[in-house]
């Protein structure tokens, strides 16, 4: 079974929840009542799922999960309740991400418009990250690296790690179902996971709900829940994030063991009173307002559901509504805030990329005003020069006055016919 007819299988299976197929359905559900019950079977549904899943993990004994999907698939929920399954199991899985092997800052590849390509495999430093794992497997104990984003290097001696023979490691990250991340580690040891959101709504009998309308409508919320984004911002970074899944995601998603879909039958009228002001404070002049529109037709569909306390706190649903329980203080706000997708560093690397291109327009304004301030003084020293030698002939013209004067008045006075006085 291909991962597409995975996801697919799954979706089918979500249609029996309560009989919801269509947006009317799901409306019918919240006018009667019912919507608890069904947030409350969707979960039980996908937790099942990731009950089964660690189940085959265990069974096959694999010692690496990699989980790989494109962005705002809710990979971060799965991997932590995927741990949790684990533990239940009697494994006690290490969590890890890729984000701290980041080549050296001067090895970091550029993208087609000059900035650091933190995407690219080129970015992550493969042979480093194999050894640790080999290394871990072993039983050995590894000096885990810290990739520091302002100096652009990675630091050692804060994270000296082992693990048990028993134990695993789960891995999520942008190319954890390329091989080519782990060229190292035996294939029988890996286990691969696709994590994809693939509602079983209909919109209309020939159409289903977009997937990619549909992630971008959750990371329009949860941008501007955590990060402080506008819908504007979301929409226009889009073509890039989807560029990223297509070259680095979206080719590998038929290496993956299995594929999980990550949607709840439920969440639309969720995200609803979320997205729909953010879209509507986009006008019309705006290029983004095509795609606002579009998104806002779709919501109309649905009706809103207020209570965000039905959803449960381990939801995938949290982490673009908040209140997850996977949240963690941010270390300068102090406030919770949810780790999805290395939300830190990637932080700090838009951060980084910000304050590249504010440099470089400063230097360019620097440097403008610099040959402004150029010319000025040179216009300033050529009048200079011309007030110098104006000067210079003034005081000769000045001398010879004086002097042709001095001279009559001389002249006079030995003729006998001046009485003036020489000054």
């Amino acid at each position: 079974m291909t991962k597409a007819s995975d996801l697919k299988l799954q979706h089918k299976m979500s249609k029996s929840f309560m009989g919801v197929q269509t947006p009317a359905d799901l409306n019918k559900v919240i006018e009667e009542g019912s919507f608890k019950e069904l947030v409350q079977i969707s979960e039980a549904y996908q937790d099942k799922r990731i009950v089964e899943i660690a189940q085959q993990i265990f069974d096959e004994k694999h010692r690496v999960v990699l989980i790989a999907g494109p962005s705002s698939s809710g990979k971060t929920t799965t991997a932590k309740k995927l741990c949790t399954q684990l533990k239940v199991l009697g494994l006690d899985p290490l969590y890890m991400g890729t984000d701290d092997y980041f080549v050296e800052r001067e090895e970091t590849p550029l993208d087609e418009n000059g900035k650091y390509n933190f995407e690219d495999l080129d970015a992550v430093d493969v042979d480093l990250f194999n050894r640790n794992i080999i290394s871990l497997l072993k039983g050995e104990e590894v000096d885990l690296p810290t990739f520091n984003f302002l100096t652009g290097h990675k630091e050692f001696g804060k994270r000296i790690t082992s693990i048990k023979r028993s134990q695993i490691i789960v891995i999520e990250g942008i190319h954890a179902l390329n091989d080519e991340l782990t060229p190292q580690i035996r294939q029988h040891q890996k286990f691969k996971i696709f994590v994809c959101p693939v509602t079983a709504l209909k919109v209309s009998k020939e159409s289903g709900v977009d997937p990619i309308d549909h992630r971008m409508l959750r990371r329009m919320v949860r941008d501007h829940q955590f990060r402080g984004h506008s819908a504007k911002a979301t929409i226009d970074n889009w073509p890039s994030v989807r560029r990223g899944e297509e070259k680095n995601i979206f080719p590998f998603r038929d290496q993956a063991d299995v594929a999980f879909n990550t949607s709840h039958i439920y969440e639309i009228p969720i995200l609803k009173k979320h997205a729909e002001p953010l879209l509507k404070s986009i006008k019309e002049d705006e290029p983004e307002y095509e795609v606002a529109s579009k998104m806002l037709t779709f919501l109309s569909e649905f009706d809103s559901y207020d209570d965000d306390s039905v959803v449960p706190n381990d939801s995938i649903i949290r982490e673009f509504i908040g209140g997850s329980t996977y949240a963690q203080e941010d270390p300068e706000s102090g406030k919770k805030t949810f780790v999805g997708g290395n939300y830190f560093w990637r932080n700090i690397q838009n951060f980084l990329r910000e304050k590249h291109d504010e440099l470089k327009e400063m230097h360019e304004e620097f440097l403008e005003k610099h040959d402004d301030i150029r010319e000025k003084r040179e216009e300033f020293l050529e009048k200079q020069e011309e007030t110098r030698k104006e000067l210079i002939e003034k005081h000769a013209e000045l001398i010879d006055q004086i002097e042709e004067d001095v001279k009559e008045e001389v002249d006079a006075i030995i003729r006998g016919e001046g009485e003036k006085t020489i000054k």
